[in-house]
C-alpha cells in the first residue's frame, strides 16, 4: 500500500485490522533485525531492536495515521504484548538489565511507553526532526528506563563474612 500524507490531506482512518497489519509488518522488521541473545551483551541487543522499530516506524506512511489514532482495544493489547517480551528480554538477560525494584515488566511498559511517545511526537512536528536523531533519543530514553545510569554503572556490594 502506498500513501503519502500532506499537510494538506487527511489521514487515513484505521480499523483494526488495517492496524494489526502495520503492528505484524513492524514485528517482523524488528525480529529479523534482532541479534539474538548470543549478542554482545543486552544493551547491544536491545539497541538494535529498538533502532529497526524507530527507523521503520519513522518512515512507513502510514505511521502519522496510526499515532495519531485513538488507542482502541486492539492497539492496547499489542503494546502490552510488546512491553511483556521487552520485560521477557530483561529478566531472561539478567545481569545489569535486571533492576529488582521497580521491576523488569514495570521498567519494561514504561520504556515501551516513551518509545512510543517520542516516535509519536517527531512524527507530528513539521518539518520532521531527522529520523537518526529520533532513533538516538529514543534509544537514551528507553537505555536510561531500563537500566539507569547509576545501576548500569554501580560496582556490586560485596559484604564480608560475619558483617552483620
Amino acid at each position: 500500500m502506498t500513501l503519502e500524507a500532506t499537510e494538506n490531506t487527511a489521514l487515513p482512518a484505521l480499523d483494526d485490522e488495517l492496524w494489526l497489519d502495520y503492528h505484524r509488518l513492524l514485528e517482523t522488521v524488528v525480529e529479523q533485525a534482532d541479534p539474538g541473545p548470543a549478542a554482545d551483551g543486552w544493551e547491544y541487543r536491545e539497541r538494535e531492536r529498538v533502532s529497526a522499530w524507530v527507523r521503520h516506524v519513522y518512515e512507513h506512511p502510514l505511521s502519522p495515521a496510526v499515532f495519531a489514532a485513538p488507542v482502541s482495544r486492539v492497539r492496547a493489547a499489542a503494546e502490552r504484548v510488546e512491553a511483556a517480551e521487552l520485560g521477557h528480554r530483561m529478566d531472561v538477560g539478567r545481569g545489569a538489565a535486571r533492576p529488582s525494584k521497580p521491576s523488569a515488566a514495570t521498567r519494561a511498559v514504561a520504556a515501551v511507553a516513551a518509545m512510543r511517545a517520542i516516535t509519536a511526537d517527531a512524527l507530528a512536528q513539521s518539518p520532521r526532526p531527522g529520523r537518526e536523531r529520533v532513533v538516538s533519543d529514543v534509544w537514551t530514553v528507553v537505555r536510561e528506563t531500563i537500566a539507569p545510569p547509576s545501576e548500569r554503572h554501580a560496582l556490586p556490594f560485596h559484604r564480608t563474612r560475619s558483617t552483620w
